[in-house]
């Protein structure tokens, strides 16, 4: 088994990220490491980590690769993920392309991007996942199909 895999995570995340992330550490025989930074004005007081955990396990579940979650303490995301991936010798990062909501515009109007900054930091992969849309229940291009209801392109 290869050293592990890291991914930051926090409550409400798209379940895509770690999904993703889960479907990389599989291929490569490793285990996932999620890493919540706490950024919020308000240290969490154990509401934040318990749903977390309870969206993780519903995340994973039934992907066959064993994970665990630690809370970083709060500050810079990009540092507090680059101390936890040399603190878990992980063998690449993943993140999300960016948070949304205010949490994501403090990040970026205090230093860029969370994945820019990590990059600049590690000496190991660091892997930015887009996070994907919902699909549509009639499929990517509607009902009718990218040509349209009688097979023509308009």
């Amino acid at each position: 088994m290869i050293r592990p895999l890291l991914v930051g995570v926090h409550p409400g995340q798209h379940p895509d990220i770690v999904q993703r992330a889960a479907g990389f550490a599989h291929a490569l025989g490793t285990s996932l490491v999620c890493v919540w930074v706490d950024v919020g004005p308000v240290a969490d007081d154990g509401s934040g980590e318990r749903r977390l955990t309870t969206e993780l396990d519903r995340a994973l579940r039934g992907t066959g690769v064993a994970w665990s979650l630690v809370v970083a303490g709060d500050g810079d995301v990009a540092r507090q993920l680059d101390e936890a991936a040399v603190t878990h010798d992980a063998a690449i990062v993943v993140v999300g392309a960016h948070r949304s909501g205010a949490d994501g515009w403090r990040n970026e109007a205090l230093g860029g991007s969370v994945a820019g900054r990590l990059s600049h930091l590690q000496h190991r992969p660091v892997v930015v996942l887009p996070v994907l849309p919902p699909p549509s229940p009639d499929g990517p291009d509607g009902p009718d199909g990218p040509d349209g209801p009688d097979g023509t392109v308009d």
